[in-house]
């Protein structure tokens, strides 16, 4: 195939040779260009110099062929602003270009031109493909098909040639679907782009996505940072995210998995967080003070969970209201690569809308999901029921994906396949696993 670099070369060569052969064949044959001025007529300027034959005339000429050199080259020169999609292909470029990709970068219409950020996401991909080999497809999202059917078609067709294992969804301005909302609570819904059939694989309300068990066939993972916050604060908050996907690759286990656990609710899920003592040390409390909370959050953890009571603000991890507040704010400080909050709205946000029924855009209230941006070691969490049970089979979190996780499996790979009730959100980096 032709590089386009090449096919223009060859035109605008055959352009100058064509219009040099026609200069001669014209002063050869001393044709006249006739030019109405005064009424009278006259020769055309260059004409009448190249007929005389003078040293002036042959001297024009070659400076007709400089120039039309000249011109060539700055024409080619300026290729790149005609031909945008022609320009060298670097190794990241194929690897952010996979025609069989394993993971999709989703990029919202208000970052999809951003260079600062498609370095950035580049240099992830290449880690991650030097890490685990999966390779990447770019895929920007345009104003028009701003909508998250159309987006669910997009990745729909992209896994029938390929079956795509993640997808990172970057930007809040991606229109999401609707988990819930509830006086001044925001819940998204993914349900519909982790599962495949379109609109057949999941049931919707006016109020949102239904939660139900669901088998999920890619997981998905949202990279949104808070709506009101300027364009550069959240650039800024995308890109540091990305390199620290990028710089911290490898995790060795910590010594212990941290849990809190508000008796008020643990009933069922006490047996499932037990349960991890099988593949990792345990720390487990139930119905922590605050003064439990804050002696673990110098301590390294290969993952930490709460579970009680929550908004996207906290959870309560004590059965006595206000004795055991866990704040989203402790994400910066707690040293662990993954976090998860289990309970009602955690994996929400707050917004300037009461019930609407529409997915609202988060405001400058700390929420755990921000918190992704903020934390220098979390690189994802899991956020919504993660311990919910009471199905004929396993359908939470804890209990089908923590298993294959701590066994060193990608998250994105530890979850698919796998049976969820749809409340579960993931926020960060879907190829994260331990290096056993």
């Amino acid at each position: 195939m032709i590089d386009i670099y090449d096919t223009f070369t060859i035109v605008l060569n055959n352009i100058m040779q064509y219009i040099i052969m026609a200069i001669d064949e014209m002063k050869k044959n001393k044709v006249k260009m006739h030019l109405a001025k005064d009424g009278k007529e006259a020769d055309g300027f260059l004409l009448s110099h190249l007929n005389r034959g003078t040293a002036k005339g042959k001297k024009l000429h070659k400076l007709s062929r400089i120039a039309l050199i000249i011109i060539t080259l700055l024409l080619m020169n300026q290729l790149p602003f005609f031909f945008t999609h022609s320009q060298e292909i670097t190794a990241n470029d194929l690897i952010a270009t996979a025609e069989h990709p394993d993971l999709l970068l989703i990029l919202s219409p208000q970052y999809e031109k951003d260079t600062d950020i498609h370095t950035a996401i580049n240099s992830y991909l290449t880690a991650v493909y030097k890490d685990l080999g999966w390779t990447s497809r770019i895929i920007p999202i345009y104003e028009d098909e701003n909508t998250y059917q159309q987006i669910d078609n997009i990745i729909e067709t992209t896994y029938s040639n390929h079956p795509v294992k993640a997808c990172i969804m970057v930007g809040e301005d991606l229109n999401t679907a609707l988990g819930g909302d509830c006086d001044y609570l925001e819940q998204p819904s993914t349900i519909p782009w982790s599962t495949l059939g379109g609109t057949t694989a999941y049931e919707s309300t006016d109020q949102g996505i239904i939660c139900k068990p669901t088998t999920l066939q890619i997981c998905i993972s949202l990279l949104y940072p808070t709506h009101t916050l300027s364009y550069e604060q959240k650039k800024t908050s995308i890109i540091s995210a990305f390199q620290k996907f990028t710089s911290q690759r490898r995790f060795i286990n910590a010594p212990a998995i941290q849990v809190f656990e508000s008796s008020d609710l643990n009933t069922n899920s006490k047996p499932l967080y037990q349960q991890l003592r099988d593949y990792e040390a345990l720390n487990y409390t139930e119905d922590a003070t605050e003064s439990d909370i804050i002696s673990t959050l110098n301590k390294s953890y290969s993952a930490y969970f709460v579970h009680g009571h929550s908004s996207p603000t906290g959870t309560d991890v004590n059965a006595q209201q206000n004795s055991g507040w866990f704040k989203a704010e402790n994400l910066d400080t707690i040293q662990t690569p993954f976090f998860g909050a289990d309970g009602c709205y955690a994996a929400g946000w707050w917004s300037n809308q009461q019930d609407n029924n529409n997915l609202d855009g988060s405001i400058d209230a700390p929420w755990y999901g921000s918190k992704i941006f903020t934390s220098t070691t979390i690189q994802v969490m899991a956020l919504g029921l993660l311990s919910q049970n009471g199905y004929s089979s396993p359908v939470s979190f804890i209990e089908t994906v923590m298993p294959e996780l701590l066994k060193g499996t990608p998250l994105a790979e530890a979850m698919i396949g796998h049976s969820t009730i749809g409340d579960t959100i993931i926020v960060g980096d879907p190829t994260f696993h331990f290096t056993i």
